[in-house]
């Protein structure tokens, strides 16, 4: 049985983009307490070089929603991490939900053209391309050929 650490790192491996997504907590502790889980995802899929981007809730997004608790521990990690994270990568402040759909939807769309990204089903799991080009170009000279052995034999129509 994988770890919750192993969990996430082959969840991350998988995956073309990681996205960031900032409340107003700092997140559960990794068992050495040196910092979030959140917080390790993010260093993880940097040095990864997986692009990533951050949703971050803005302070009156975070007061207006009921929570049922409040987390002042680690609250200078938070700050330090969500600074940090701002330094680096694209960030969208969120006060609305609709705001994380429609970030994450226009935001995608700039990824989908990358050759360098697997997309929604991996790479992996295509057959040898190289294998089915050359196949193709086989299949495309017999066909030539056939054609023109079809012309020799068959009578010409184009004048009737």
């Amino acid at each position: 049985m994988e770890s919750p650490m192993e969990t996430i790192k082959r969840w991350i491996d998988e995956s073309d983009v990681y996205i960031l997504i900032l409340g107003g907590i700092y997140g559960t502790m990794l068992p050495d307490e040196s910092k979030s889980y959140t917080h390790w995802e993010y260093d993880y899929a940097g040095e990864l070089g997986k692009p990533r981007f951050a949703l971050v809730l803005t302070d009156e997004a975070l007061r207006q929603k009921p929570y049922d608790f409040v987390v002042v521990a680690d609250y200078q990690k938070f700050q330090e991490f969500k600074q940090s994270a701002m330094e680096e990568v694209p960030i969208f402040h969120i006060e609305e939900e609709w705001h994380v759909r429609w970030v994450i939807h226009e935001k995608l769309k700039e990824y989908k053209g990358r050759d360098d990204l697997d997309g929604w089903v991996s790479g992996k799991d295509f057959p040898d391309v190289q294998k089915l080009l050359e196949e193709n170009a086989s299949l495309l000279r017999e066909n030539a050929k056939l054609h023109a052995v079809l012309k020799k034999t068959l009578p010409d129509t184009s004048h009737r």
